[in-house]
C-alpha cells in the first residue's frame, strides 16, 4: 500500500482588525451610511455635550490667560497712573501759558528784545547827501591851483560830468547887499526812526569841525535861468552855536526850526530833511548833530557824508583864475581877480 499522505490540519488565521476610522475633527462631521445614520464612531452630539477635545482646550486657555491677566492687570494700573500724572502736567503747563500773569511775562520778554535791537542799531536810521537843484545858479570851487590837465577839461563835457573840480566845492550863490560874499551848501537828510519807542528830536545843529581862509584858487560859475523856491531850514556856519533855524520868504534865518513845531519819528516813519549852510566869511568842515529824547535819555547823533564832513566855503576876494559858462554853451576865461556874477 503506498504510504499515506500527511493529513493538513486547518490553520486558523487571526481576523485582520478593521482600520480605525478617525474621529471626525471640530469642523468635520461623522461619516454616513445610507439612510442618512452614522456609520461608526460617537453618536450626533446633544446640546450641551462638548466635543472629547473641548473640555481640555478650555483648561489650556485658561491656563495661559490667568497668568496674562494679573500682569494685564498691573499694566494697566500703572498706564492708568502715568495718564493722569502726563494730563495733569500737560494742564498745569497750558494754564501757565494762558494765564494772563504769563501773557504778561511774555510781552515784557517782547519789549527787553525790542530794546535790545534798538539799542544795537541806534534810535536813528540817517542818510545824508549833498543836493543841488538846476534852477540855482552854481559855482564850482577849486580846492588848489589848476594844472594843465585841468585846465584842458574846463568847458569839456567830462568836466560836467565829474562834478567840477577834483576835491573842489560846488555851491549855491547867495550872495546879496548884506552878505556879498555868501554861499550856500544844500543837504537833503533821509531819517528813518528805529527805537522801540517814538523818538522825540528836541534840537538840530551844523557844529563846525574845522574852520579856515575861503578858498580862493579858481572858480567856474554857471547862472541860471531862475531862481527856485527857497528851503526851509538853514544853518549859519559863521555862529558859534549854529541850531538850524527856520528860513523867511526873505531868505533871512529866523527862530529855531524845533522850537515852532514837535518833531517825533515812530518806529519805522521815515522824514526827509532838506537844509542848507550858509558861511560868507570862511571856509568850513562840518556834520549835523541830532539832539534826541529817548524816554527820559538824552542822546546825540551825528550824520555827515558817508563818513567825511561836508564841505562849504565863501568867496574870497581874489582869485588867480575865473571861467564863466554861458547858459546857451561855452566857457570864458576872466583872468585873475575878485568874483563877477556874469550871464
Amino acid at each position: 500500500m503506498p504510504p499515506s499522505k500527511p493529513s493538513k490540519r486547518p490553520v486558523r488565521r487571526r481576523p485582520k482588525a478593521a482600520p480605525a476610522t478617525p474621529a471626525p475633527g471640530p469642523d468635520e462631521s461623522a461619516p454616513t451610511a445610507k439612510g442618512g445614520r452614522p456609520t461608526g464612531g460617537a453618536g450626533p452630539r446633544r446640546r450641551g455635550t462638548e466635543a472629547p477635545g473641548g473640555a481640555h482646550d478650555a483648561a489650556a486657555q485658561e491656563g495661559n490667560q490667568r497668568p496674562f491677566s494679573r500682569r494685564g492687570l498691573l499694566w494697566a494700573a500703572g498706564g492708568g497712573v502715568a495718564t493722569a500724572i502726563i494730563s495733569a502736567l500737560v494742564s498745569e503747563l497750558d494754564d501757565r501759558l494762558t494765564s494772563p500773569g504769563q501773557a504778561v511775562r511774555d510781552d515784557r520778554a517782547v519789549e527787553a528784545a525790542k530794546r535790545e535791537d534798538s539799542r544795537r542799531k541806534g534810535p536813528l536810521s540817517l542818510n545824508a547827501y549833498y543836493y543841488d537843484r538846476s534852477d540855482d545858479a552854481t559855482i564850482w570851487v577849486a580846492a588848489r591851483p589848476l594844472t594843465a590837465d585841468v585846465r584842458r577839461r574846463l568847458g569839456t563835457a567830462a568836466f560836467w560830468l565829474d562834478d567840477g573840480f577834483e576835491g573842489g566845492i560846488r555851491a549855491v550863490l547867495g550872495a546879496s547887499d548884506e552878505h556879498p560874499y555868501r554861499l550856500l551848501t544844500r543837504v537833503r537828510l533821509s531819517v528813518v526812526g528805529q527805537w522801540s519807542a517814538p523818538v522825540f528830536v528836541t534840537q538840530i545843529r551844523a557844529r563846525v569841525l574845522r574852520r579856515s581862509a575861503p578858498l580862493s584858487h579858481a572858480y567856474v560859475f554857471q547862472q541860471s535861468q531862475g531862481g527856485g523856491e527857497p528851503l526851509k531850514i538853514g544853518f549859519d556856519l559863521d555862529e558859534p552855536d549854529s541850531i538850524a533855524r527856520v528860513i523867511g520868504p526873505d531868505g533871512r534865518l529866523g527862530g529855531a526850526y524845533v522850537d515852532d513845531r514837535s518833531l517825533t519819528l515812530t518806529p519805522g516813519e521815515p522824514l526827509t530833511i532838506d537844509v542848507q549852510a550858509q558861511t560868507g566869511r570862511s571856509y568850513c568842515e562840518w556834520a549835523i548833530e541830532f539832539d534826541l529824547d529817548l524816554d527820559g535819555e538824552q542822546r546825540v547823533v551825528t550824520v555827515d557824508d558817508d563818513g567825511r564832513p561836508f564841505r562849504s566855503t565863501s568867496l574870497a576876494n581874489h582869485y588867480q583864475d575865473r571861467y564863466h559858462a554861458s547858459i546857451t554853451g561855452g566857457l570864458a576865461f576872466d583872468g585873475a581877480g575878485p568874483f563877477v556874477a556874469r550871464i
